[in-house]
């Protein structure tokens, strides 16, 4: 994460190893120095109600990694398995997905993995909505 800038909104909180920040009145940037700061901007964090596929589940697990809510012994060995699931998924789109996902995680780089899923995401919702399917996940991809 060392150097990673983030430009903050007046008011904006993020989250820097499990301590919600909460910037002042004027926008700013805040840059990370620590390489193995976690971080994650309350703007971009799911709610427990908003888990409802398997790709937000998997962005779910990873923000609650950052926040210190799970750990990574635990957690890791079921996000890689349906990141598994997820690529046969989504190999038809772009087979680099999972793959670059897969790497982020294994390198321990979790906001850049949150960042890449945000893409995902859409994808994931175009899908369902071409398929004509309501957004509902499979209880077998719960991992968080």
């Amino acid at each position: 994460m060392s150097g990673l800038i983030l430009k903050l909104a007046a008011g904006e909180r993020v989250v820097v190893n499990g301590a919600v920040l909460e910037n002042g009145d004027k926008p700013a940037s805040l840059r990370v120095a620590d390489a193995d700061a976690r971080v994650l901007r309350c703007r971009d964090a799911l709610r427990p109600e908003d888990i409802d596929t398997p790709v937000k589940q998997v962005y779910y697990a990873i923000q609650l990694l950052i926040t210190g809510d799970l750990n990574e012994d635990t957690v890791l060995p079921a996000i890689f398995k349906e990141i598994d699931r997820l690529e046969d998924a989504f190999s038809s789109i772009d087979t680099t997905l999972m793959g670059q996902l897969r790497e982020m995680m294994s390198r321990g780089n979790h906001y850049s993995a949150l960042c890449h899923l945000k893409h995902v995401l859409e994808l994931e919702k175009e899908l369902l909505n071409h398929a004509g399917l309501r957004h509902s996940m499979p209880q077998e991809a719960k991992v968080a």
